[in-house]
């Protein structure tokens, strides 16, 4: 199934991966603990497969890896604003889209190495 989806144009890939990044940043949807390929799909019009494709071979992800990513990325942007700042680790990781405390935590670890107190 992965050779038709080598003969994407390059421009087709990027349209693709405009979209996908458009759709997930712009409406935040990572925030949500049960977001899925099939939301991302829904949203933007892509095949499920199309967009597991394009994020493991563009950003060499899995989209549960790509979406945790998301998730860690608004996290640290926004640790020390209002909106987290006084907040208990556990409420931080759930309205950063993560299902728990834990879950935060092995994503913080595989992708930056470092817990969440080295960035507080």
């Amino acid at each position: 199934m992965g050779n038709m989806f080598h003969k994407l144009t390059k421009v087709e890939k990027e349209e693709c991966l405009v979209k996908i990044e458009f759709y997930t940043n712009s409406k935040k949807l990572f925030l949500n603990k049960d977001f899925c390929l099939a939301q991302l799909s829904e949203e933007t019009g892509i095949t499920g497969h199309k967009i597991s494709y394009l994020i493991n071979a563009e950003f060499r992800l899995n989209f549960n890896d790509y979406v945790n990513l998301k998730r860690i990325q608004y996290l640290l942007e926004n640790i020390n604003a209002p909106i987290l700042k006084n907040l208990s680790i556990e409420k931080m990781s759930l309205i950063c889209g993560f299902g728990s405390r834990a879950s935060c935590f092995r994503a913080l670890r595989k992708h930056k190495g470092k817990s969440l107190k080295h960035f507080k």
